[in-house]
């Protein structure tokens, strides 16, 4: 499952809202929060919250405790300010291409045995997350965006081309991927003969498949194991998949009985294509501490504050933490207009 916030670290010092009718003065009427001009509504945050968790397993999961899932979404749209604003500093920019590859990429991580299944079952990770299907391509857009500003801010670091081919190896199953098909039986005669009639009319193996095969996890599904890497299948299955070429069909016996398998696709990440993602993860650590660093810096510029009807901003962490219930403590009214609002107030997307 992805993960359900994106966090954004603020620098330590970072002004949070102090409980004061001057610091309440700050915020536009019916704001749940500002950073910088961009004014956080209470009402957008309420749609969020509402939104996120309209999944009964994200109810389940996160609604019994409603405020501090209300914390947690209104820090993710005060960081996705503040994000947007680092990579406007930094000119980072995605394509909507990017997007859709790291849509991909977290579809094949959910699992399914097409695209189509594997996005459904994405869309549904994600809602039981809180991150309901309307808000998702936003979302991903905001890591797409947060990867992009940590490669420039780790450009100038290396990474041994050993180590990269050490950690491409190690994800030789994700990087190496076949997509097939198969009939399984208990006898070779039948094998072959199914063989013969898939070769004189391919449109039939789903049928065949449907009638004959003794696989019943894939048979109504016309045989179709989707895409799977080195290690998913018995070494014999293995083998003769990834030396055929997307088109063959053959017969192969393995300990469960005789297949009849057909290729329908073969997908390959090079070394080279791989790099940049290697690069990633190879170099975690200084990414995580000199982004987290830059966005913190960013937010301290813009400036952060939030209504303490919700919580209050926590400089160190990144977010809105409560606002402990003590004898120092009380609640906060809806906060008093300011004098003076920012023209055509930006509201974030997600």
């Amino acid at each position: 499952m992805i993960r359900t916030t994106l966090r954004l670290t603020a620098a330590t010092g970072l002004a949070a809202l102090v409980l004061s009718g001057c610091a309440n003065s700050t915020l536009l009427t019916g704001a749940a929060a500002t950073i910088g001009d961009t004014s956080i509504s209470s009402k957008r945050l309420a749609d969020v919250v509402q939104a996120g968790l309209a999944d009964p397993q994200a109810q389940q999961n996160l609604g019994s405790d409603r405020p501090k899932f209300q914390r947690d979404a209104l820090a993710r749209l005060i960081s996705h300010v503040a994000l947007q604003e680092a990579a406007r500093r930094k000119e980072v920019t995605v394509t909507e291409g990017q997007v859709d590859s790291q849509i991909a990429a977290f579809a094949v991580q959910a699992g399914g045995q097409d695209a189509a299944e594997q996005q459904a079952n994405l869309e549904k990770a994600a809602a039981q997350g809180g991150v309901p299907k309307a808000a998702l391509r936003p979302y991903i857009r905001d890591i797409v965006l947060r990867d992009a500003l940590g490669d420039v801010l780790t450009a100038d670091l290396t990474v041994p081309p050993a180590d990269l081919q050490k950690l491409y190896n190690q994800g030789l199953a994700t990087y190496d991927q076949v997509h097939t098909r198969h009939i399984l039986v208990t006898k070779a005669d039948l094998a072959d003969s199914l063989l013969g009639q898939i070769r004189k009319s391919p449109d039939r193996f789903a049928a065949l498949a449907a009638q004959y095969s003794t696989d019943a996890s894939n048979k109504a599904k016309g045989g179709d194991l989707g895409f799977a890497g080195r290690g998913a299948f018995v070494a014999e299955f293995e083998k003769a998949a990834f030396a055929a070429k997307p088109g063959a069909t053959y017969v192969v016996k393995t300990q469960f009985g005789f297949h009849v398998v057909e290729v329908l696709e073969r997908r390959t990440t090079t070394l080279a294509e791989a790099t940049p993602m290697l690069r990633r993860r190879a170099l975690a650590d200084p990414r995580t501490a000199r982004t987290d660093a830059y966005l913190r810096d960013v937010a301290n510029s813009l400036g952060v504050m939030v209504n303490p009807r919700f919580g209050r901003w926590d400089a160190k962490a990144g977010g809105v933490i409560d606002i402990p219930v003590d004898g120092n403590s009380f609640s906060s009214p809806e906060p008093a207009p300011r004098r003076v609002a920012p023209a055509n107030p930006i509201v974030p997307s997600n």
